[in-house]
Parts: C-alpha cells; sequence; structure tokens
C-alpha cells in the first residue's frame, strides 16, 4: 500500500509554508489563552462545515470523512480517520491513524493520555458558538455524548472551548486562502452555467440540479456543495430548499439559486436569479434594487466600517414605496464563518469592525408588495486595505431561459 504523499493521487492542498503559517499562528493564541491541546471532534453536520476547525488545521475530511484531531502546543499533531496513513489532503503531515466510526472522545481520551498531558487545559473546537466560529450553531456542534467522555476519563484536565480562538485565527486569510476561494468561486459561476444551459419550462428540477452536480465536480469542486434552491411562481414562490423535489419548472417561474463552489474544502458562493420565462417588470426592478443594495455594500466594504453599517448601506427602497431590498451577509472560509449578519443582530455584532484579508459573502434580496424572492444576487468578496474586491466575474444580469 502507498505510504507517502503525491501530487498523483490528490486534492488541491495547501503549502507547507501555508501549514506552517497557521500552526504558528494557532500555538501563539494557544499560549495567550494558556490551551495546552486543542481536539477537533467529528462534526460532518451542514454540509461538512462543522469540521472547519480540523479542516483548517490538517486539511483532512474530504466528502465529510469524519476526522479526529488532536492539536498540542508543541509536538507532532495526529489525526484519526476511517482508515490511517494517506489521503488525497495528507501533504502537511503522517501521523494519521485509523479509527472507529463514532469514538471521537475515547480516541481523545487515549492520545492525551499517550502524550502525558493528563492534567492540562483541553480546548475544544465547536463546543460553543462565536461572533467568528461556529456562528450559525448556536449552542455548538461539539458531540455531547465524546465531551462527556474526556471529561469522565480525565478528571484532572480543564475543558474549554476553543472556538472563539479557532475563529479568531480563521478570520484573516492568507493570499493562498483567498486564491482557494477565488477558485471556488470559479467553480460555482461554471455551476451556474449549468442552470443556463438546462432551466426551461418543462424540464424536471431534479434534473437541473444533476448537471449542477456533474459540472461542479468536472471544475474540480470539493464534495459536497450546497445548492440553496428556491422555486415557484413569482410571488408565491416554495420555502429555500437545499434539494430539489419531482417539481418541474414551469413559465412564470422565479428559481434563486445559492451556489457554493468549493476548492479544497474552502466554500465560495455566488447567488443569482432566473426567470423562466420572460421576466415580469416586477421582477426586473426587484433585480435593480438588489444590485443597487449589493453596489453600496461593496462601496463601503472597508477595513474599520462595522456591519451594522454596513447593514445601514444595504438598504434601498424604490418602486414607489412598493419595493425594498436589504442585504445579509457571513463570512467565507472553511465553514460556518463569521461575522453573520442575517436579520436582527445583537449590538456586539452589530459594533463588529471588517479587517483587511477578511472575506465574505454579499447577498442582498428584494421584496415587492411585502413579498419575498423578487431578486438575489450574490458573491464571495475579499476586503482589501483599499476596500473590496471581487473573486468572481460574472456580470450583474437577470436571466430570462426560454
Amino acid at each position: 500500500m502507498i505510504n507517502e504523499w503525491s501530487a498523483d493521487w490528490s486534492n488541491a492542498v495547501f503549502s507547507l509554508e501555508e501549514r506552517d503559517r497557521r500552526w504558528s499562528k494557532v500555538r501563539k493564541l494557544m499560549a495567550r489563552d494558556g490551551i495546552d491541546v486543542i481536539v477537533c471532534l467529528p462534526c460532518t453536520n451542514s454540509h461538512n462545515r462543522g469540521q472547519q476547525d480540523s479542516r483548517y488545521l490538517t486539511q483532512l475530511g474530504e466528502n465529510s470523512d469524519e476526522t479526529t484531531v488532536v492539536f498540542t502546543l508543541r509536538g507532532e499533531v495526529t489525526a484519526w480517520q476511517s482508515r490511517g496513513g494517506v489521503w488525497p489532503s495528507s501533504n502537511w503531515f503522517k501521523d494519521i491513524r485509523a479509527g472507529r466510526r463514532g469514538t471521537g472522545g475515547q480516541t481523545v481520551v487515549e492520545r492525551v493520555k499517550e502524550l502525558g498531558l493528563e492534567r492540562s487545559i483541553i480546548g475544544i473546537a465547536g463546543l460553543t458558538s462565536s461572533l467568528l466560529g461556529h456562528c450559525r450553531q448556536l449552542e455548538g456542534e461539539a458531540n455531547w455524548g465524546s465531551v462527556e467522555i474526556i471529561k469522565r476519563n480525565l478528571p484532572e484536565a480543564k475543558m474549554v472551548s476553543a472556538t472563539a480562538l479557532l475563529g479568531e485565527a480563521r478570520f484573516v486569510k492568507s493570499e493562498e486562502e483567498i486564491e482557494f476561494l477565488r477558485s471556488g468561486t470559479e467553480v460555482a459561476e461554471k455551476t451556474m452555467q449549468a442552470v443556463l444551459d438546462h432551466a426551461r419550462a418543462g424540464v424536471p428540477e431534479r434534473e437541473v440540479f444533476a448537471w449542477m452536480m456533474y459540472v461542479n465536480a468536472a471544475a474540480g469542486g470539493s464534495f459536497t456543495p450546497m445548492f440553496g434552491w428556491t422555486s415557484g411562481p413569482l410571488g408565491n414562490t416554495y420555502h429555500r430548499l437545499e434539494q430539489p423535489t419531482f417539481r418541474k419548472f414551469q413559465m412564470g417561474d422565479v428559481f434563486i439559486a445559492e451556489i457554493e463552489g468549493r476548492w479544497g474544502g474552502y466554500a465560495a458562493q455566488i447567488d443569482e436569479t432566473f426567470s423562466i420565462g420572460r421576466a415580469a417588470q416586477d421582477l426586473k426592478d426587484g433585480m435593480k434594487l438588489a444590485w443597487e443594495s449589493y453596489n453600496h455594500v461593496f462601496e463601503a466594504l472597508k477595513p474599520g466600517v462595522t456591519v451594522g453599517e454596513l447593514i445601514q448601506a444595504g438598504e434601498v427602497k424604490g418602486m414607489s414605496g412598493r419595493g425594498i431590498a436589504s442585504v445579509i451577509f457571513h463570512g467565507r472560509g472553511s465553514g460556518d464563518d463569521g461575522p453573520m449578519a442575517t436579520g436582527s443582530s445583537a449590538r456586539e455584532l452589530l459594533a463588529f469592525e471588517i479587517v483587511e484579508n477578511c472575506c465574505l459573502e454579499i447577498k442582498p434580496s428584494a421584496r415587492v408588495d411585502g413579498k419575498e424572492d423578487y431578486g438575489r444576487w450574490g458573491e464571495t468578496v475579499v476586503v482589501r486595505k483599499y476596500g473590496a474586491q471581487r473573486l468572481g466575474t460574472r456580470p450583474q444580469r437577470l436571466h430570462e431561459l426560454e
């Protein structure tokens, strides 16, 4: 059996310099916060975004493979997957061991004892939520049973959450990370072309979904991408799904797609609106409001601007008072990165300042006469010293599919 990583049997991977940068950064934060060990338990929630921390530290976890990681303040990094040894993303280190599925807690206990760290301070990734990490999981997402096993079998150790520390580490992106998100955006834009080529009245939605998955994979995308799916008659759409039904597209439908493109596990996203047949005037006008909202936020997006100021910049009204557009946005990277502004936001979040080289998904949407789904357009951007920079290339356009 092959026991050395090779580019011939690989997925998209980061350089050894990127590894050293991350590990050094995380260890400095661990020393600051007094944490001796960080452990990442298997968590494939939310299209595998739950393993954001283990992916950041190891690159492992392709296609929701369960990953357990023990990352110490000093010394070697150890990970466990269903099979030990080489994996397509294991160019960073060699100590990858076989672990039984569903035994993350016991695996951590055995390794901590092996290292003689029974009295250490252990930071558990995903134990809680924070502004910048696991931000959609307000109650955390570390497995309760695994955490209890660790606590029970390491009674002299102190358990703390590592979520805030790792969220802080992941927030500012390196140039390599930004390029991975740029490649992910390219995958998403290629996936959008499958909709343009195949979505028409009378075509099953599942057929279009299948073409999107095929194009996404053929473009080099990591599995499995998330496609947010909203379709139905304009003004009376079905609510958002992450899968298609047996329904067929019908003339007069609006189709709003959130399309993920992942590169090396890094999730970029675009949001696009399609009209099945000629677009109604209200949809055209709603799209103009969504674009105006996006453009205002894009222009305001500079280091030092607050989340609250960006939300305010994205508020746009028009159509003689009938239409309104508002913006939501969240971080992009290896998982559910923050900050996340989606509707009502806490004071702490509204005051949060954006920094250079963070990456955000900006996605305003329009309502007309109080009804949803009259246009959405969004994409992933990086915040530079001088302002925002697009990672995509597609134009602002309402697609009419006939």
